[in-house]
């Protein structure tokens, strides 16, 4: 990409249940890429050296690296334009940090401080989950990598050193919870789940723990519904049997997967024609969201979504709000212990530079002593021999280089000129890979 290695900085490009409804969310949540194509499209959108993507029922956040420039700021909001389509909501409540406020936003969004329910559990497994998937396609590299390991660190120290996660602390808790409220409770309830990932096996989990009754699983993977049924001591349904449970049933989750609504009016009304005077609760934490919302205005169906699990979460929350203040100390700590990345791509492209201006010079040797060697068996010594001596001889200045990246007293700059001078350096392999 052309570019000098210390123009490159972390970028974070997002909205959230923050800063835009559910209407909007579901938008920019709606598509039919696969995740290796998504991460692709975006990685070259905004002309990234390395791209995770950070997607979950309350936000779309994309961290790359990239120049610290206008530019990069201005791709970041297109990109999120083309994703929002017609809705110009969602692509105007837009935010973008760069640098160490990019970093800081992850580490709060891992220490739960950025979550709808204050301190959940779950984006630590959200987070850990979109940092394979672009180590998997190739977009997660030496900058990225160690940041977002480093915010699942952060994560379980908030959880483990303060209280922010006393309490209520999950989306599926507080769904429960909202159950709760509008049946005057669960215990006994039948209920009927729409999909069979983390979110439905989560919600599930509190549902059956506060006594619900018979669960039955719908999912298009009826392997996966079977799964988590038996885990549940449920039953998994196929699509013909769907009108007898949501006759049956008096909670449906929809946590399912989907880029369009899977639960309609049509199948509420037939179900309610069955059983008038029985109320039902439609719970959807789907985004996009799993129910039309038209199925809201039925009689005696009372339908939740996501942004209505903000009442209970504001409920719940001001007991944890004593510990903000301590998962901050917290995030400092960490981010003062971070290596900037824009050092580390400088020092990891000066070690690649070193390595082969060493190569180089071991090549010339090699060929100047192959003239007065007697046999192949003979060079092959030699060529381990030196590439031995130039390994051990490299060791302690790429371990000065590495210590020193980004150090609090700011010596990397120093040692980087030193090094370069020692070894005749002059960047000249701006194009190079980063290696170990």
């Amino acid at each position: 990409m052309g570019l000098t290695p210390a123009s490159l900085t972390v970028h974070v490009a997002g909205t959230s249940f923050r800063y835009t409804p559910i209407e909007s969310r579901e938008r920019l949540g709606r598509g039919t890429d696969s995740s290796r194509d998504s991460l692709a499209r975006a990685s070259q959108a905004l002309d990234a050296r390395e791209c995770v993507m950070l997607r979950t029922c309350n936000r779309l956040e994309i961290y790359f690296v990239a120049p610290d420039d206008p530019s990069s700021r201005q791709r970041a909001r297109e990109l999120f334009q083309r994703l929002a389509g017609d809705d110009d909501e969602a692509a105007e409540n837009i935010y973008h940090f760069a640098g160490r406020e990019a970093i800081r936003h992850l580490l709060e969004v891992s220490s739960g401080l950025d979550s709808m329910v204050l301190g959940e559990y779950e984006i630590l497994g959200q987070i850990r989950a979109a940092l394979a998937e672009a180590q998997e396609f190739g977009q997660a590299g030496f900058v990225l990598t160690p940041l977002f390991q480093r915010a699942v660190k952060t994560g379980k120290r908030a959880r483990s050193e303060t209280a922010i996660s006393s309490g209520i602390f999950s989306v599926g808790q507080c769904a429960v919870r909202l159950t709760q409220q509008a049946l005057g409770g669960i215990e006994g309830k039948r209920v009927l789940v729409f999909g069979a990932g983390r979110m439905a096996r989560t919600a599930t989990k509190h549902l059956t723990a506060s006594r619900a009754g018979a669960v039955a699983v719908f999912s298009r993977t009826h392997s996966r519904a079977k799964e988590l049924a038996e885990s549940l001591g449920g039953e998994a349904i196929s699509a013909e049997q769907l009108p007898a449970a949501f006759r049956a049933c008096d909670i449906v989750l929809g946590c399912a997967s989907a880029p369009h609504h899977v639960i309609g009016v049509a199948e509420l009304q037939e179900a309610m024609g069955a059983r008038p005077d029985r109320p039902i609760v439609v719970v959807d934490l789907g985004v996009p969201r799993n129910v039309d919302p038209a199925v809201g205005s039925l009689p005696h169906v009372k339908l939740f979504n996501l942004d209505d699990l903000q009442k209970v979460v504001s409920e719940n929350a001001q007991a944890r709000e004593a510990e903000v203040e301590r998962v901050r100390d917290i995030i400092a700590e960490e981010l003062a212990g971070l290596q900037c990345p824009e050092a580390q791509e400088q020092t990891n492209r000066l070690i690649v530079e070193l390595r082969a201006r060493a190569e180089e010079v071991r090549q010339e040797c090699l060929t100047r002593a192959g003239g007065r060697l007697s046999d192949s068996k003979e060079v092959e010594i030699l060529d381990y021999v030196t590439d031995l001596l130039v390994r051990k001889l490299l060791h302690q200045p790429i371990i000065a280089l590495k210590e020193a990246a980004c150090a609090p007293d700011g010596r990397q700059a120093d040692v980087a000129a030193m090094v370069s001078r020692i070894f005749g350096l002059n960047g000249r392999d701006q194009s190079a890979k980063a290696v170990d």
